[in-house]
């Protein structure tokens, strides 16, 4: 038996999800088509078809997300807190490409990496939201409320490598207000490891990944660059 087209098929997805919500809304779609950039990895396309085939979680005709690893607040679909894989905004619906990213991605942690669905939490869609209140695309939680892991999906290898050296940059520097950091894009993200102190960082793209395990020594954050994510097992006996 010949392997899925799991990056073919996510396109046709995709593509007739988009006119579907062209549709919905009275947007004419656009001549060049829907725009999947950059274009879908193998195994992202993979596990957010699999997620969908497992009721990980669902698209509706507007291209929200509905999931129990969504808080409640999402759920309300306000602008604010509504989670899709579709903008609205401003005149031509556009697919939001980290969102896919994420949610292939969570789909990844439970259906690959053995995480149960309680220890998984999606944040809002909202990346602006995300990078001043939680610091988070995904968290992985211990029975207890720990945070394990906090996974951090960027849209390519580059973005990875710029979360990591200002990650590094503001560690060197240590304890810093935002105001007063040369690296502000991510300068959230390193308050958010001092404040919540994760174990590991995941930070994923399309075509890349890498992960780190996460040190606190006197206010500085040391990451250590790890060959891969320890499997869920070695983790909870950390």
């Amino acid at each position: 038996m010949s392997e899925r087209d799991w990056a073919g098929e996510l396109e046709r997805y995709l593509r007739e999800s988009f006119a579907e919500l062209c549709a919905t809304v009275g947007q004419a779609v656009p001549f060049s088509g829907l725009r999947i950039n950059p274009p879908l990895g193998k195994e992202e396309a993979q596990y957010f078809l699999l997620g969908l085939e497992e009721t990980l979680f669902a698209v509706d005709d507007q291209g929200y997300v509905q999931s129990e690893l969504l808080s409640a607040s999402v759920h309300a679909r306000t602008e604010q807190n509504s989670y899709r894989i579709f903008s609205h905004e401003p005149t031509t619906p556009r697919l939001l490409r980290e969102n896919l990213c994420q949610l292939a991605t969570a789909s990844r942690l439970i259906l690959k990496r053995g995480w149960l669905k309680r220890h998984v939490a999606l944040e809002p869609g909202n990346k602006e939201h995300r990078a001043t209140a939680q610091g988070a695309d995904l968290l992985v939680r211990s029975a207890t409320g720990q945070i394990l892991i906090w996974v951090e999906v960027k849209r390519s290898a580059v973005e990875l490598e710029k979360l990591i050296a200002d990650l590094r940059a503001c560690s060197r520097r240590g304890p810093h207000a935002h105001e007063d950091c040369g690296f502000p894009q991510n300068h959230p993200r390193y308050e958010f490891c001092l404040s919540h102190q994760p174990t590991y960082l995941w930070a994923v793209a399309p075509d890349a990944e890498i992960g780190f395990k996460l040190e606190y020594e006197h206010g500085r954050l040391e990451l250590t660059e790890l060959t891969s994510l320890p499997p869920r097992s070695l983790i909870e006996l950390e």
